[in-house]
């Protein structure tokens, strides 16, 4: 076999591989995600989704976020994060401190720490 004839082969190969690739995104595609219940789109990444408190079902991050930000009274210098394991936090940062830049000025336990959601279990089993 020729130098040529082994390219042609391997080239082949190649394009086999890329047809597989365009398979799976169909299927990818054909997925019944969970609509998120505050803005009613699809969650695609639920691995970034949150268990929404009234229906138990997941929600997009930053639909929760919104929601929160629009419960929760803010001052100028506030702003609202993630502190993990389910919670957020208003935090107040400050200008003048070197040694503490932000104190945490409210706790906001969105989640309960010590159970797992259905579809969360499902998504840990995959």
């Amino acid at each position: 076999m020729s130098y040529r004839n082994r390219r042609k082969t391997n080239y082949g190969g190649r394009r086999n591989r890329f047809n597989r690739n365009r398979e799976t995104r169909k299927e990818r595609d054909n997925i019944n995600y969970p609509l998120c219940p505050l803005c009613k789109n699809q969650i695609k990444e639920l691995s970034a989704a949150i268990n929404y408190r009234e229906t138990e079902e997941p929600a997009h991050f930053d639909c929760i976020l919104k929601a929160i930000e629009n419960s929760e009274e803010l001052a100028s210098h506030e702003k609202i994060c993630y502190l993990g394991n389910g919670s957020f936090g208003i935090v107040r940062f400050q200008k003048d401190s070197s040694v503490f830049p932000f104190i945490i000025r409210k706790r906001i336990q969105y989640e309960d720490p010590g159970s797992l959601p259905q579809w969360r279990t499902k998504l840990s089993k995959k």
